[in-house]
């Protein structure tokens, strides 16, 4: 069968189509080798296929229309139309299954020349491989002349360019150097730079991604307002302190002159009172050494001395007696406490009670420490047993007298601030005798 005798059957449509097909895609070939910029005979061949098939398309279609649908031209100029008489007679007159063979190969050679042409692309350099490498960044990159106007932009400044002006970039007129833009998901960071590429000015301009940076500036702003805060409060705190400490200074100060004060007034009236009984040389050593340390000029040694055993002592100097049982912390601010406990109810129980005994219970109860405290002598009046709302006695001293209403003030005001300071309580007993109960919390499992 000739392409003639096929024409009027689906293998000569099918003849015509693949020669059309193969001769776009051949001449689409030669301009993708082209575009590589290598010399390849891939690039000839090309060529030649796709002048070949141009021509055997054109016969095909020509012999098709004169010699089988003649009256297709019956109102045209034939001779005008026919170009090629001679050799459309030639080729139409092969062997229709020869032509497809070839064009099958042709289309083989074609498949293989794509194949070969993407890995010539992925390993040559060109203009077009640059572009798109460009194109590819994450960052933004654009190029314009000196009057601002966009020569290139990739496709991550367009992106940047719509989202700010709902278009393409076209001008760089607006991105000015270490500009500052966000949109919303994105924070980008302008740099302008001058440079010259083949002899002329141009300006280039890059946006880089600086997200994170934002992100991490953000939040050491955030910490920085937080750090801000916490120094104010420091500063606070630090006043805050400050003025305990000074109070503390001062309680601490006063209790011990009230302390010292009481039990040398106390020592000189019992020795008044009873010379014979007391050794006047020992009286005087004490007298001696109180006014030394009321005054501060006594040398200080590297020792520490113990604070109950010299509320002990200066009880003793004042023939009060005190008798302790229980068990007592070794050392700590609950073993300071009961020693600023045992000075107050020694110097009262001497001085409003005329005793001489002063009982130092000690215990352990529910997590805290309970001293209870209570002085011989005369009892105190029970309708006078009420604190804090009787006047006020013309002694003034720790705070209690005799027949007469009990108040806080002084060495007793004193020594409840003491102890509430430290998260523990005081009460006062007067009932029977006058007693003092004193409950801390322990600081840990071992005082």
């Amino acid at each position: 069968m000739t392409i003639w005798e096929s024409m009027n059957t689906g293998l000569g449509e099918l003849l015509v189509t693949c020669a059309m097909l193969i001769m776009l895609y051949a001449g689409y070939l030669c301009m993708a080798f082209y575009r590589l910029g290598k010399k390849d005979k891939n690039i000839t061949v090309s060529l030649i296929l796709f002048v070949v098939y141009f021509a055997a398309f054109y016969m095909m279609l020509d012999g098709k229309f004169h010699y089988v649908e003649p009256d297709y031209y019956y109102y045209m100029d034939v001779d005008c139309i026919r170009s090629w008489p001679k050799m459309t007679t030639v080729f139409c007159s092969l062997p229709a299954e020869p032509v497809l063979c070839i064009e099958i190969l042709t289309a083989i050679y074609l498949f293989w020349g794509t194949q070969y042409r993407k890995k010539l692309r992925k390993e040559s350099l060109t203009r077009t491989s640059v572009k798109e490498a460009i194109d590819l960044l994450p960052a933004g990159v654009a190029f314009a002349d000196t009057h601002g106007n966009v020569v290139f932009a990739n496709l991550s400044m367009n992106a940047i360019s719509r989202n700010r002006a709902v278009k393409n970039m076209t001008d760089i007129t607006g991105f000015d150097h270490n500009t500052i833009y966000s949109d919303g998901t994105k924070t980008w960071q302008f740099m302008r730079e001058d440079i010259t590429w083949r002899g002329k000015p141009y300006i280039q301009l890059t946006a880089n991604d600086i997200t994170e940076e934002a992100r991490i500036n953000d939040e050491l702003k955030g910490m920085n307002k937080k750090l801000k805060e916490i120094r104010n409060r420091l500063e606070i705190y630090n006043r805050r302190a400050e003025q305990i400490t000074i109070s503390r200074e001062l309680l601490n100060a006063r209790r011990q002159v009230h302390s010292e004060t009481g039990h040398i007034l106390l020592a000189s009236r019992h020795y008044m009172e009873h010379p014979d009984l007391i050794d006047e040389e020992s009286f005087l050593g004490t007298l001696k050494l109180t006014n030394m340390h009321l005054l501060k000029e006594y040398e200080e040694d590297d020792t520490e001395a113990d604070s109950l055993t010299e509320a002990i002592e200066m009880a003793k100097a004042i023939s009060v007696r005190v008798k302790i049982s229980g068990m007592i912390p070794e050392a700590g601010t609950i073993r300071d406490i009961l020693a600023s406990a045992v000075n107050e109810c020694s110097t009262n129980t001497k001085k409003h009670a005329d005793g001489d005994t002063l009982t130092v219970t000690a215990e352990e109860k529910d997590g805290a420490v309970i001293f209870t405290l209570t002085g011989n002598g005369e009892p105190p009046e029970k309708d006078s047993a009420d604190i804090g709302t009787a006047p006020e006695s013309n002694t003034a001293d720790s705070g209690i007298t005799s027949q007469k209403a009990i108040r806080e003030t002084g060495g007793l005001a004193s020594l409840r601030t003491l102890v509430e300071n430290a998260g523990g309580t005081m009460e006062i007993n007067t009932e029977e005798a006058f007693t003092v109960i004193v409950i801390i919390p322990k600081p840990s499992p071992h005082i």
